[in-house]
């Protein structure tokens, strides 16, 4: 019977539990795929009764629970921190409560739950079984006690044939949240708890196949293949089985056997199609008894490590990864099978093949869908304690016999009951959780329980680190390769040519996907495509786990600390490649152009285009890139190239044009088109272009005069038709006015930037150094009337910050000319002790709402920035004034555009602003100040301002990912040094 001692009691695993199995869903002979009878779903309406504190039900009270105790209902699956219950928390690393385990809270907040079901009267058993329960739970059913489990993210099966009655049952569980379990459940996300997973009656019959476990092995040329069909329990002995296998209706074989537990069926295929994350060819196995029939997807593929490199089918793979938690913005984790197939979906269109299920084993559909869509699966234990480093002994746990059995547990729910998925390549023992003797134990284990399959233990390599950490020195030896987190691109490259690292080498974890970033993902690329034994990595991660809330009667979005939740982790919880609500960030755009598996490299010059296919398996019959010479927005000529290319070759190929047609191009674009791939595939639209240099600032016109022209000692006013300039000789500043109405003011130097999440190390340099509250002193200002038709101001400006030793030094000519354009100069030069990078350097400038679009030649149609633009090309694009910049959950920079060219906005009256130069520049524009961005922590904070805030920059640092990985790379890195750029401003429209 269930005590409150079992809360801290590490060794308390469970009780009434049946043994973990291979998760299948039984049929009844006459049941259609997909609706079975066996199956009855008890997810739905359930009487619920939260307590704050701790109370553990006897059986006695459970016994005298009726209707009437619970006044209120709640919807399972969920968790009751998002139904209004108690508060979500988060924290990455630390614990919540005091780090003495197996202590977590004297007072515990737990909810009682109630359900009444109905049974038929058949004479088959009955299972209640519970997909997951977050924290620790115990279950009655009629009164009687029936168990008890720890193991949130692992299934719990209870046979309830002798407590069931037929007709009326009433089951109760008391769901507690918090338990020494929680101790290993520390995995940067959401503390929530409840049934937050299905629950269901299983039907099965007295004889019946328990568990199974399938296996698929190829001969030396990965030509025929042998089906292992292992039966690993079978209630009752010589159990009469069909066995059959179809592929897309076509029965590949059928056969009849008797079986008992520990038989194994064989058979040999001739030529299966591969199963590979490139084509994902899957198979139906159904194994029928007498009474019941169950249904496995079967994908032939096996898993080796050959010469180093690990081999799906014998060919070494390039892991394009990503880290998924279980997350929905709204529900919590009660996430939907319906829910998980878009996100899968957008992650196959991002061109992913490799998910990690971080940290923990994800709902049983989920492995279905990585079979169906074609993922590689690393599956990880429901583990991690990495508020251990509290104790200043990751291994406090890790290493303790009391804590083993806990391991072992996790470990064996996890393969019992994924391991006839395909997709799963690799098992992972855990996260962040030290590499002690209970972690060599659950690979012990597993080894005897999966040979097809390779082990992860990223805290193993931790251990293969030098002592300063600077370097990589050694293979792990219990795992079956080298993992990492957040590796700097040197370690990379130490390793792959290091010849004592014989092992394959992955990253687990790189690229924090935090706010706006990472950036250099192209650089990892290349490494990872440069050396054998680097094998990819999984970026981090694939969502922000921001909770949807309303406030100030605006949509946003809440993370650690908005609930009163003391300690927290602040907004590291917002992390994510999309956002919470599944909006995709700039950075989805940036990775899906890098990992796709068609790339192109254009030559303006000769008209070469080279199309490379990176996937191993999967070739291309016919692949249509349709090409175009422009000028601007203008065609000069077009055309279609249909090419085959082969999976991991690069073919060229070269258009014809007519040289004198195209000599006034500036662009050439080529463009993958969506439906020009093999029948039945479809990629994203790749776009790719080259840009040649093109005057876009002409001659000013020197043979008008000004239609008027003013001066005295504070101001000159100049009149170009509805226009009207206005400059003050006293500082400098200037306003441009249409029909007396303000388009315009005059543009002010500008080195700060809304603070990015990835910015972290570096914003603290830069407001040591009050980049963030810049002043500006008027050293000198001239101006000379030098003809009819220009005049020209010159200015001085120290830019600096109080309270410290330096400044830039800056200059800028202004030439303003009888046609409405005003040409900038200018140079800045450091002086003193000053920072050693900038956030950027630039002009901001004040705009009139009225100019609501804006068009542009330049990087596009996303944002970009030095070291995160892989995802733009050049072209001319146009877009709303409103939508320029991006709406992080946690308002930080966004927007920029590089290698700009040219830019303007217009307003509905056909008025006209634009900037224009010679060398490229960078813009961006936003509804709202630079500080009002900066300062706010959520987007319903956000306040636009009464004018467009535009920004014309000469450069802007890179992003980096540094919010946990490494920080901008020199090469991407705005250093503070002389500096000089040049822009010319017009403005037209009657």
């Amino acid at each position: 019977m269930f005590n409150a001692e079992f809360l801290r009691n590490p060794q308390a695993l469970s009780e009434g539990k049946a043994s973990a199995r291979a998760y299948y869903v039984p049929y009844g002979l006459d049941d259609q795929l997909n609706a079975s009878s066996r199956k009855i779903s008890l997810n739905g309406s359930w009487g619920f009764r939260y307590n704050e504190k701790l109370h553990v039900f006897t059986k006695e009270e459970v016994a005298a629970l009726s209707s009437k105790d619970f006044q209120q209902t709640l919807t399972v699956p969920s968790n009751w921190q998002m139904e209004g219950y108690g508060r979500p928390w988060y924290t990455n690393i630390q614990y919540p409560f005091i780090c003495d385990p197996p202590y977590t809270f004297s007072e515990i907040p737990s909810a009682v739950y109630q359900k009444t079901f109905e049974v038929d009267a058949i004479n088959m058993r009955k299972f209640l079984r519970f997909e997951g329960v977050d924290n620790c739970f115990v279950v009655y059913l009629n009164g009687e006690y029936i168990g008890f489990s720890k193991g949130s993210r692992n299934a719990s099966e209870f046979d309830i044939t002798k407590q069931v009655l037929v007709g009326k049952n009433t089951v109760v569980v008391q769901v507690f949240q918090w338990s020494d379990s929680s101790y290993i459940e520390d995995q940067d996300m959401w503390w929530l708890s409840g049934i937050f997973r299905e629950v269901s009656l299983l039907y099965r019959p007295h004889r019946a196949i328990w568990d199974f476990k399938v296996e698929t092995h190829f001969d030396s040329h990965y030509q025929d293949a042998q089906l292992n069909l292992s039966f690993l329990a079978i209630q009752g002995e010589d159990l009469p089985c069909e066995i059959r296998l179809e592929r897309n209706g076509i029965k590949i074989f059928e056969e009849h056997g008797c079986f008992t537990s520990g038989d194994i069926f064989k058979k040999t295929i001739v030529h299966p199609d591969h199963w590979t994350a490139e084509t994902p060819n899957l198979y139906r196995l159904t194994i029928k008894t007498a009474e019941e029939v169950i249904y496995q997807s079967v994908g032939f593929r096996e898993i080796e490590v050959i010469n180093g490199e690990i081999c799906v089918n014998g060919t070494p793979i390039l892991l394009k990864g990503i880290n998924h938690h279980e997350f929905h913005t709204e529900k919590g984790r009660a996430v939907t099978p319906e829910f998980l197939e878009t996100e899968i979906r957008m992650i196959k269109e991002a061109h992913f093949n490799a998910i990690r299920a971080a940290h923990y084993p994800h709902i049983p559909e989920f492995y279905q869908l990585c079979d169906t869509y074609g993922l590689y699966v690393m599956d990880e234990a429901d583990l991690e304690c990495h508020g251990m480093l509290q104790a200043k002994n990751k291994n406090h746990i890790s290493d303790s016999k009391e804590w083993q059995q806990a391991y072992l547990d996790r470990m064996e729910q996890m393969v019992s009951r994924n391991k006839n998925h395909c997709s799963i390549l690799f098992w992972s023992v855990g996260n962040e959780s030290g590499n002690g003797l209970n972690h060599q134990a659950m690979i012990r284990w597993c080894r005897q329980a999966d040979q097809t399959r390779l082990i992860h233990h990223e805290g193993e390599s931790r251990d293969c680190l030098s002592a300063d950490a600077s370097c990589y020195e050694k293979d792990v030896i219990y795992a079956d390769f080298n993992s990492r987190m957040y590796a700097p691109l040197d370690e990379l490259i130490d390793v792959a040519t290091n010849r004592e690292i014989k092992k394959p080498y992955i990253l687990c974890e790189y690229g924090h996907a935090m706010g706006n970033g990472p950036g250099s993902l192209k650089e990892y690329w290349e490494l990872f495509e440069k050396y054998p034994k680097l094998q990819g990595g999984f970026l981090w991660e694939w969502k922000d786990q921001g909770i949807k809330a309303e406030r100030d009667g605006r949509e946003t979005y809440l993370y650690g600390g908005d609930f009163g939740d003391q300690p927290n982790d602040y907004n590291f919880v917002l992390d994510g490649l999309v956002q919470a609500d599944l909006t995709p960030s700039p950075s989805y755009f940036d990775i899906q152009r890098w990992q796709a598996p068609l790339q192109l490299a254009l030559d303006f010059t000769t008209g070469e285009i080279k199309v490379t296919n990176t996937n191993r398996f999967l070739s291309y019959q016919k692949v249509s890139i349709e090409w175009a010479y422009k000028v601007m927005e203008t065609v000069l000529e077009k055309g279609t190239l249909v090419l085959s290319v082969p999976a991991n070759e690069t073919v060229v190929s070269r258009v014809t044009f007519d040289r004198t047609a195209c000599q006034k191009a500036n662009l050439f674009k080529a463009t993958i088109t969506d439906d020009a791939l093999n029948e039945g595939d479809s990629l994203p639209l790749f776009v790719q272009s080259v840009e040649r240099p093109l005057a876009v600032v002409s001659e000013a016109d020197h043979s008008l005069p000004f239609d008027h022209f003013e001066e005295n000692d504070e101001r000159i006013l100049v009149n170009f038709g509805a226009y009207t300039l206005r400059v003050n000789r006293i500082n400098g500043q200037w306003t441009l006015n249409h029909a007396g109405k303000l388009l315009v003011k005059s543009p002010k130097s500008v080195f700060w930037r809304p603070v990015t999440d990835n910015d972290f190390v570096s914003a603290k340099s830069w407001r040591k150094f009050g980049v963030d509250r810049i002043q500006t002193n008027l050293v000198a200002i001239e101006w000379f009337l030098e003809s009819s038709n220009h005049f020209k101001l010159l200015i001085e400006e120290k830019h600096g910050s109080a309270g410290n030793y330096w400044h830039i030094h800056e200059k800028k000519e202004m030439v303003f000319y009888s046609d409405g354009r005003i040409e900038y100069r200018v140079s800045g030069l450091p002086k003193h002790q000053y920072p050693e990078t900038l956030p950027r350097i630039g002009l901001e400038w004040a705009l009139s709402k009225e100019f609501v679009r804006t068009r542009w030649l330049g990087r596009g149609p996303i944002e970009s920035y030095p070291d995160a633009e892989n995802g733009t090309y050049v072209d001319v694009f146009e877009q709303a004034s409103d939508k320029m910049s991006f709406l992080y959950h946690f308002p930080q920079e966004s927007g920029n555009h590089m290698q700009t060219s040219w830019v303007e906005v217009s307003a509905e009256n056909q008025l006209k602003l634009r900037w224009a130069s010679h060398l490229p520049f960078h813009f961006s524009q936003h509804q709202q100040a630079l500080a009002t961005i900066d300062t706010a922590q959520h987007i319903h904070e956000l306040v636009d301002s009464e004018c467009i805030w535009f920004y014309t920059d000469h450069k802007q640092h890179g992003v980096g990912s540094r919010s946990c990985g490494p920080d901008v790379l020199d090469n991407y890195q705005l250093k503070l040094e002389e500096y000089h750029y040049e822009l010319t401003f017009f403005f037209e429209g009657e």
